[in-house]
């Protein structure tokens, strides 16, 4: 049990980064603390990059809908009885035509 404590007490105090092991292989292990530290950048800039293009076609899809009505809109409104009804509404003197159109040679 006392060596337990003496290990535990080492690693708290900061004894067992001067040991043998850790003194021959800081090469090693500053490259292992690179690439988690790299791997954990990675995954975050990617969850970023992920949640932009959620909200970007969230919003391509409002524009999609957004565009999709007021094509409607345009349709209904432009309509040969729409523009008759919306003349007479006004007062206008047009009116449509009833006669067949003659072409001319």
């Amino acid at each position: 049990m006392a060596n337990w404590n003496s290990t535990l007490q080492g690693i708290l105090n900061g004894q067992v980064l001067t040991g043998t092991f850790f003194r021959r292989q800081y090469k090693v292990l500053i490259l292992i603390s690179l690439g988690i530290f790299l791997y954990v950048w990675a995954g975050i800039r990617a969850q970023r990059e992920h949640h932009h293009l959620t909200e970007l076609r969230k919003q391509l899809q409002d524009a999609q809908f957004e565009q999709l009505t007021i094509h409607a809109n345009l349709t209904d409104l432009t309509k040969q009885s729409e523009v008759a009804a919306e003349l007479k509404e006004r007062g206008s003197k047009l009116s449509e035509n009833t006669k067949p159109v003659i072409a001319i040679e």
